[in-house]
């Protein structure tokens, strides 16, 4: 069975555009959050510049941190998984990735505003359209694989 790329494979495309710039916007608030709090490169949160921190401002500026890292740290699966189940239903799978992004603003809006505990709300959503997504893709290989 070929894979022959339509018109709809653009909008995983632009989803994927889309993840990109919002990765790239999550570290951009941590550039923020270093000249906010005053730690330096190289700095990651837990050295001499972070210690002159009060509690709640080294809390304030990790939890920023961690959301820009889970984000570098996730979005290689989360772009690899959206463009392949992308080949095979692309519309489903742009509309997972827009689910994705929103999961992922709500994530780093809570983790910011209330620490570990608020990033649960956008948790959810992130989860279920990676899951979704691999499900599509895992199912539709194994199709033109073992079925075709």
């Amino acid at each position: 069975m070929a894979i022959v790329l339509g018109t709809n494979f653009g909008y995983c495309v632009l989803a994927a555009v889309g993840i990109s710039v919002q990765c790239v916007l999550a570290g951009a608030q941590v550039g923020a959050a270093r000249k906010k709090y005053k730690v330096d490169y190289p700095d990651n949160g837990g050295g001499r510049f972070s210690d002159k921190l009060s509690d709640d401002d080294w809390i304030k500026f990790n939890s920023i941190k961690r959301a820009s890292d889970n984000y570098s740290e996730q979005v290689g699966i989360v772009l690899t998984m959206l463009m392949a189940a992308g080949l095979f239903m692309p519309r489903a799978a742009a509309s997972l990735g827009a689910i994705y992004m929103v999961g992922r603003f709500v994530y780093a809006a809570g983790y910011k505003a209330s620490g570990p505990k608020g990033r649960m709300f956008g948790a959810p959503l992130m989860a279920l359209s990676l899951v979704s997504l691999a499900g599509i893709a895992a199912y539709n290989a194994a199709l033109i694989t073992f079925f075709a």
